[in-house]
C-alpha cells in the first residue's frame, strides 16, 4: 500500500513538473499544484454569503439571475441552464 501511495506522489510530482515546464515555455504561470490551490481558494473566497445551496434546483424557486447564477455556479443538481449557454433562467429573468 506504502509502495502505491509513494507511487501516486511522485507520478502527480512528475506531471507538476510537466506543466509547469509547458507553461514556462508558453509564458504562463500554472501547474497542476497552483490550479488546486487556485480552484479551493476559489470556492472558499468567491462565496456570496447572501445565498446558500439549500436545495432549490429550479428557476421558479429562485427570486433573481443573480441568485439563478449562483445555484447553477455552486450548487449540485440544479435545473436551472436548459440550453447549457451559461445563463440561468434566462425565460423568467430576461435581459437583467
Amino acid at each position: 500500500m506504502k509502495k502505491w501511495i509513494l507511487l501516486a506522489i511522485l507520478a502527480l510530482a512528475a506531471w507538476n513538473y510537466h506543466l509547469n515546464q509547458k507553461a514556462a515555455e508558453e509564458g504562463e504561470d500554472r501547474g497542476l499544484v497552483k490550479e488546486i490551490v487556485q480552484g479551493v481558494q476559489g470556492a472558499v473566497f468567491k462565496r456570496d454569503p447572501q445565498y446558500r445551496c439549500d436545495g432549490r434546483k429550479y428557476c421558479s424557486e429562485m427570486r433573481s439571475q443573480d441568485e439563478a447564477l449562483f445555484f447553477l455556479t455552486n450548487c449540485p443538481e440544479t435545473q436551472l441552464d436548459d440550453n447549457d449557454n451559461g445563463i440561468p433562467c434566462e425565460q423568467d429573468f430576461p435581459a437583467e
